[in-house]
């Protein structure tokens, strides 16, 4: 037998102070849902109804005005009413032809008294029971998640919940999961289990069947979907809150599970911070992973460096970890983490079914970056890195070297555009190499020191001036746009630039050289040392 929260209207027709109450039209329409009850006397009403409500009246309000009845049911049936019940007697003595030939047509009911009644009975009766079953849905939702609690302590308790819920439902619960282990709890035989599966998986079930579904979603992704199915009728409102409160736990369920998982697989980090530093040979690298991975594709190999300010055994990495290996693991990548150096090291096994790795690799990183989860969960930014991709999984080091390289690079390059990726990072490479042999300061002083002085003495911009000049290839036009200055004030300017460092800094290859230096001076402003002026 369903259980359902909310009246229809033709459980509202057998109660008592419906009695002697006859429905003249919509008869199809009894299954309606009622939420609640007004008395409305009024001809215009379709911005005070929220729908499923049943409407009293008298009649009073528009007795005199021809055609108004017809005018307000119309307005009603727009509003998803429920239905319209009318006193018969000194306002409105019939229900003409027309209005019931409309209300068979939207199979909106409508309910006639031929006797006086006492609204204020019919009100007081109905809330009551509303009200009373709302109640007692609310106590059953309690004792629900209650015994939900209990079985979580289970030794299968994803199984018990599923049997749980079918139980309480006596429906047929499917259980469908990104890894392919799917369940279906039924009164059925196995073969017929097998075979409503399979038509679920298919989306070929047919028109009669009525199925709901609802993904259980874990650390802000999808991991599974829990669906009922019922060939009688469609899903209640209290049956989806039962499916509510199921989710829930299976979500912790898996939660629990992932968590165990990843704590077991933490195990692996003292082996990949060796292969990290080189420490294993060809052979060992691939026994270890056909061992943890069995079938695993050796296509290549990539080291994602992430940033994070956590002590390594804080529960929130392993968290992390999981969040972070379902990204990765959707874009067709196998993930070996590990902490090295207060940063979280990410080794991606490319499984080689596609060629876009540095693509993918790109979506992950944005969907990382962009998820709700992690400003949750103490991680308002991550400082994010990615080395070359190698072929040879001993090589796995340079990888690694190059991703804190580019880590490096990008947290001296405050700017938004420069790429996660080592081989992208293109004229920084060159300066963060130059910055290490110690020759990057001279070669800025050199070439810019004119420049930097004289906007430290004088608080200008010519600095900035002069890199979107370089930027636009000279073109007065774009550089006055983009410093939001009129031509006039730009040619000013262009006169003091030529003055500092001569009118020929336009001209290969010294332009090349003014455009490495520019680049370089961000680096160094990014590390606290541009020239100084006694330099």
């Amino acid at each position: 037998m369903k259980k359902e929260v909310k009246l229809s209207v033709d459980e509202i027709l057998k109660q008592k102070s419906f009695q002697t109450a006859k429905i003249v039209a919509g008869k199809k329409g009894v299954t309606r849902t009622v939420k609640w009850v007004h008395v409305m006397e009024i001809t215009n009403v379709s911005n005070l109804l929220n729908g499923n409500e049943l409407i009293l009246t008298t009649g009073i309000g528009w007795k005199d005005i021809e055609g108004s009845l017809l005018s307000l049911v119309k307005q009603l049936i727009e509003c998803q009413v429920s239905g319209l019940c009318v006193e018969l007697g000194e306002y409105v003595s019939e229900i003409s032809s027309d209005l019931i030939k409309l209300a068979d047509r939207f199979n909106f009911p409508i309910i006639v008294f031929n006797r006086e009644v006492r609204f204020v009975d019919i009100t007081e009766e109905i809330h009551t029971l509303i009200i009373k079953r709302n109640y007692q849905m609310v106590t059953d939702l309690e004792e629900y998640s209650r015994k939900l609690n209990e079985v979580l302590l289970e030794a299968d308790p994803k199984m018990a919940v599923l049997n749980m819920l079918q139980k309480q439902l006596q429906l047929p619960v499917i259980y469908l999961s990104n890894d392919g282990h799917d369940s279906i709890v039924s009164n059925k035989s196995e073969k017929e289990n097998h075979s409503l599966l399979r038509l679920v998986k298919e989306s070929s079930l047919g028109k009669k069947e009525f199925i709901t579904r609802q993904k259980i979603n874990v650390l802000n992704q999808d991991y599974a979907e829990l669906i009922i199915i019922d060939k009688a009728d469609s899903v209640t409102e209290f049956e989806k809150l039962l499916l509510d409160r199921t989710v829930t736990a299976l979500a912790q369920i898996i939660l629990r599970e992932l968590w165990t998982e990843e704590r077991r697989k933490a195990k692996q980090t003292d082996w990949i911070q060796k292969w990290l530093n080189g420490e294993h040979n060809e052979e060992q690298i691939k026994r270890y992973l056909e061992e943890i991975t069995p079938g695993i594709k050796l296509e290549r190999a990539i080291v994602v460096l992430i940033k994070v300010d956590l002590d390594p055994d804080d529960s929130n990495i392993t968290y992390l970890k999981l969040f972070l290996r379902n990204i990765f693991q959707n874009q067709g990548f196998h993930l070996l983490p590990a902490m090295m150096e207060n940063s979280l090291v990410l080794i991606l096994i490319d499984n080689g079914s596609q060629s876009n790795y540095k693509q993918r690799v790109g979506i992950a990183i944005e969907r990382i970056i962009k998820t709700k989860y992690l400003t949750k969960h103490s991680y308002p930014h991550l400082q994010i890195s990615v080395g070359k991709p190698v072929h040879h999984l001993t090589e796995i080091k340079k990888s690694y070297e190059l991703a804190k390289e580019a880590s490096i690079i990008r947290e001296k390059v405050r700017n938004e555009k420069t790429s996660y990726f080592y081989e992208d990072l293109h004229i920084y490479r060159i300066i963060n190499a130059a910055y290490d042999q110690g020759i990057l300061y001279e070669f800025v002083s050199d070439y810019l020191k004119p420049v930097i002085i004289f906007d430290r003495q004088n608080n200008t911009k010519l600095m900035n001036t002069l890199r979107l000049y370089l930027k636009f290839n000279g073109s007065k036009k774009e550089t006055a746009k983009h410093l939001f200055i009129v031509r006039q004030t730009l040619y000013h300017r262009l006169e003091k630039l030529y003055e500092l460092i001569g009118e020929d800094f336009m001209e290969p290859p010294k332009r090349q050289a003014f455009e490495l230096a520019v680049a370089a001076y961000e680096y160094l402003d990014g590390a606290k040392q541009t020239p100084k002026e006694k330099d």
